[in-house]
């Protein structure tokens, strides 16, 4: 953000008049007005008339000096700079003792972006005249610039010092604040500025920046406001407006702020990037991407707007689109760390872990205190099954952010696959702590207090998931578990029902319900169950395990078969499926197959005991 404006450079009035010596012509007389500033011009005009005073051979040294000072000013004005150096230097030349011109020539020199020499300039003034306000300013400035924001504090200070009611100074001093992060500074001297200049629209613009960056976000739409009433033909400030706005979810009002920014100034690239924020919040995602893809037009080494563009595709679902402009975003940006961790996000969700994984990892090396990438990277090394591992990236995010209450979900869960109930119970309390009415939380300790063994425990959880939460279906099916657990087979169906009323296509709950139907002998009710649960997820292979084995006890042995060898068929490693085809085999009297099934179980899970008293009692084992 640049300044308002460095402090103009200062045209001199003539220290001696040597009209008592050499009559004036009338002409003279006027172009000596212009030259010092007395009378109105434009820049040309203003060259004009130092020329001619320059050529009459009336003015010697001070007053020559002067006069080229003042010409210098002109140029400067007018654009041309190597003049204005020239005549600066020339003024110096005849006056080396001229604080202004060395002052002035370090101006053209910052504008330039030549902040060394315009600081050796400015301190040359200095020396030769302590006491001008305006001379410590513009060194600030050029402080600032090279960030040097200390020393250029210290400068504003003493221009402060000199004149109390600098405004310009505060502004500036302002700016460097906000630069530093020190906001409540920064608000304040914008503050300062605005109370001896209330017309200063740049003041209260950048004002409502800080207090935007400091969240107060409704005093920011206020000063915004206010600058748009004495600037109604600032799109910047619309543009600004309309973020803040958009941060307090008044999406259609910033909306508006957006239109009239790119409406004021076409070109405006931001306006066209923030419209789209906008747009995807909206999600009208097609509209979104069009004006990204506007930025991407004025600008194309708009990163960001490759970024946000990628972020559109990837919620439309077109994951490919989304990589190559999060991959272009890179491509411009290597060290851009948000980049790095969307396409991740894309890379997961394509179904590409070890990509999302690797673009994770170099998102926390850019950035290694980005908390929302440990807290993603720890996910997938957790569906890896890389407890160790996922838990680790927890802990660091937590380290980092232990107010973010989802990772203690995250990392009870890791903890609880891992086998450890207690260290798993423990982050799902503290989650609780953090926000009682997390129902989730609720949920996930009840599922680890079941494992546990603590059923009754489990379901005074699932009773407090579904207080919060009376549409859980899942806390409903996973309570009806429970229950069964405790053979209450009647509270396990009424909750079974529930969720199915809350889910009508929930294959799980049809599936659970059965299993409760049949531990109550009520077959043709529990293979509807089981039936509908297939219907619904026709690879469902719990379904068909306990549907098979239904089939089998009703003396159905090939519907057994059939259901048994599609679990197989999808999950060759299901040491499970294997006894249930072995005992299915062996009351068919086929001996040689129940054995084969039965030491394929005992080879997948060495644990499988009822394989193995059946291979022994074929004579197998």
């Amino acid at each position: 953000m640049m300044r308002e404006k460095y402090a103009p450079a200062l045209a001199a009035t003539l220290l001696l008049c040597l009209c008592n010596a050499i009559p004036l012509h009338a002409q003279s007389a006027q172009d000596e007005k212009i030259c010092t500033g007395g009378t109105p011009a434009n820049a040309e005009e203003q060259v004009a008339a130092c020329t001619a005073l320059i050529k009459s051979g009336r003015y010697k040294d001070q007053n020559l000096a002067i006069i080229h000072n003042n010409r210098g000013v002109a140029y400067r004005d007018g654009g041309k700079t190597d003049e204005a150096l020239a005549d600066y230097g020339e003024a110096i030349r005849l006056n080396p003792s001229y604080a202004r011109a060395f002052a002035n020539r370090g101006t053209v020199y910052f504008e330039r972006g030549d902040f060394d020499r315009a600081i050796a300039e400015y301190d040359q003034s200095l020396r030769l005249d302590p006491n001008i306000a305006a001379t410590y300013m513009r060194r600030a400035n050029a402080l600032d610039e090279k960030g040097e924001r200390q020393r250029a504090i210290a400068d504003y200070d003493q221009a402060i010092r000199i004149n109390p009611d600098y405004t310009l100074a505060y502004f500036n001093r302002a700016v460097t604040f906000r630069r530093l992060g020190q906001l409540d500074r920064a608000i304040a001297d914008f503050s300062r500025a605005l109370k001896l200049d209330p017309g200063h629209a740049a003041a209260y613009n950048l004002r409502g920046l800080s207090l935007y960056e400091s969240g107060a976000r409704e005093g920011a739409v206020a000063d915004y406001t206010e600058a748009i009433r004495l600037d109604p033909n600032s799109a910047a400030i619309y543009n600004n407006r309309g973020n803040a706005l958009r941060s307090l979810g008044e999406l259609d009002k910033a909306l508006a702020d957006f239109d009239q920014a790119v409406k004021l100034d076409a070109k405006l690239t931001i306006a066209y990037n923030n419209r789209g924020l906008v747009r995807a919040d909206k999600k009208d995602f097609d509209r979104a991407i069009a004006d990204y893809g506007q930025a991407i037009k004025l600008d194309p080494k708009y990163a960001a707007a490759y970024n946000n563009r990628g972020n559109a595709f990837d919620e439309k679902g077109d994951r490919t689109r989304a990589i190559a402009d999060y991959d272009q975003a890179i491509k411009l940006d290597p060290n851009y760390a948000i980049a790095f961790y969307n396409r991740a996000t894309a890379y997961r969700r394509k179904g590409e872990p070890d990509r999302a994984l690797a673009d994770y990892s170099e998102a926390l090396r850019l950035d290694p205190n980005y908390v929302a990438a440990y807290g993603e990277r720890g996910l997938i090394t957790y569906e890896k099954k890389d407890y160790d591992r996922a838990i680790a990236d927890f802990d660091q995010a937590l380290r980092l952010d232990p107010k973010q209450v989802i990772l203690y979900i995250d990392r009870g869960n890791a903890w609880d696959d891992k086998g450890d109930r207690d260290h798993a119970i423990a982050d799902y309390s503290e989650a609780l702590r953090r926000d009682p009415q997390y129902a989730a939380a609720y949920y996930n300790r009840a599922i680890a207090y079941r494992r546990k063994g603590e059923v009754d425990r489990a379901i005074a959880d699932y009773d407090q998931a579904i207080l919060i939460n009376p549409k859980y279906a899942s806390a409903y099916n996973n309570r009806g578990i429970a229950y069964e657990d405790k053979r209450d087979y009647d509270r396990a169906i009424v909750d079974y029902n529930e969720a199915i009323k809350l889910e009508p296509n929930n294959a799980v709950a049809y599936n659970n319900r059965g299993n409760a139907f049949r531990a109550k002998n009520d077959v043709e009710r529990a293979l509807a169950d089981y039936d509908r649960a297939i219907t619904l997820k026709p690879d469902y292979g719990l379904a068909l395990f306990n549907r098979s084995w239904l089939h089998h006890l009703a003396g159905r042995s090939s519907e057994a078969l059939t259901d048994i060898n599609k679990v197989i068929a999808s999950d060759a490693r299901n040491a499970s499926a294997y006894g249930r085809r072995g005992q299915i085999f062996e009351w068919l009297g086929q001996r040689d197959k129940a054995m084969a099934d039965f030491r394929k179980a005992i080879e997948l899970d060495p644990g499988a005991q009822e394989a193995a008293d059946a291979l022994k009692r074929l004579g197998g084992g």
